[in-house]
């Protein structure tokens, strides 16, 4: 059973809107007031007040049903600006009766929940495309309801202070792109000491075409040939503004990681190395930039 003082809290906190089933109990309770005065059947009377209880025990069965209830953020997707991903809401009931016909309004959503059972959990999942970088912010969400009579609309303002990151929005050229642009990728003519042997597949510009004519195959050998393991990325060169410039460094990022590639990001006050950092922490140094 709960407490006074729970009730009396949940009361405070609660806002409480009249709807138009308020409206349509004052005019029957007008009716058949005027009903009983004019004719004074007795069964009117007992409809009069019948009608009068239901609609005074509506106040203090909706506070009990939005009584004990909590929601958290428990977790989301990785968040790109201006890419839909999804959060993930926690709703507890930690009370012992079930909370009815509850609406939670958040992140510009809409969602109808049936039912909370007691001292149970409810996964709410909310899909949002975020319009810029930075820290997540959520406004003010809300619990709804109208249980038990819709005549009273109860509104339960909820506060969340999620630690969540908006990533820059991955866009740009390709890594691929980026290799093919490196002198280090394929080397220049000037570079050019010697060939090698080869066997499969290899891009056009290394091959070695006289040896290639001669029945051999072979490839170009340069002075200045980086591995991939040692790929670097310069944040003045990535773009020509500080937004395109993280957009690209970021989808070059995720690349590399798709493909378990290290690399090193030389930003304008540090050095981000995948191999001392997560990706999650690289990618949250560009959010925050």
């Amino acid at each position: 059973m709960l407490s006074l003082r729970i009730l009396n809290q949940t009361r405070k906190r609660l806002k409480q809107k009249a709807t138009l089933g308020s409206l349509l109990v004052v005019i029957i309770l007008f009716g058949l007031f005027l009903e009983a005065y004019m004719h004074n059947f007795n069964l009117v009377y007992i409809v009069l007040f019948f009608v009068f209880a239901l609609a005074f025990i509506a106040s203090p069965f909706g506070i009990v049903n939005m009584s004990n209830l909590t929601l958290t953020l428990q977790g989301s997707e990785r968040l790109f600006a201006k890419e839909t991903s999804s959060l993930y809401f926690s709703l507890n009931n930690n009370k012992n009766r079930e909370s009815y016909a509850l609406t939670l309004e958040c992140m510009n959503k809409t969602l109808f929940i049936p039912s909370v059972k007691a001292h149970t959990q409810e996964m709410i999942t909310l899909s949002h495309m975020p319009e810029h970088r930075g820290e997540l912010k959520i406004q003010e969400c809300q619990l709804q309801s109208l249980f038990p009579l819709a005549t009273i609309r109860f509104i339960l303002p909820v506060k969340l202070k999620p630690h969540k990151v908006i990533y820059p929005h991955p866009k740009g050229s390709s890594l691929e792109t980026f290799l093919s642009r490196q002198k280090g990728r394929y080397g220049l003519e000037s570079d050019f000491e010697g060939i090698t042997p080869y066997s499969g597949n290899a891009p056009l510009s290394k091959i070695h075409w006289p040896s290639v004519a001669k029945g051999e195959n072979a490839l170009k050998k340069f002075a200045h040939e980086i591995p991939l393991e040692q790929l670097h990325f310069d944040f003045y060169t990535a773009g020509k503004s500080d937004e395109a410039r993280l957009s690209q460094l970021t989808r070059w990022i995720l690349e590399c990681e798709a493909q378990n590639l290290e690399f090193q990001v030389r930003m304008p006050r540090e050095n981000l190395s995948s191999k001392r950092m997560s990706i999650d922490e690289i990618l949250e140094k560009l959010a925050l930039y």
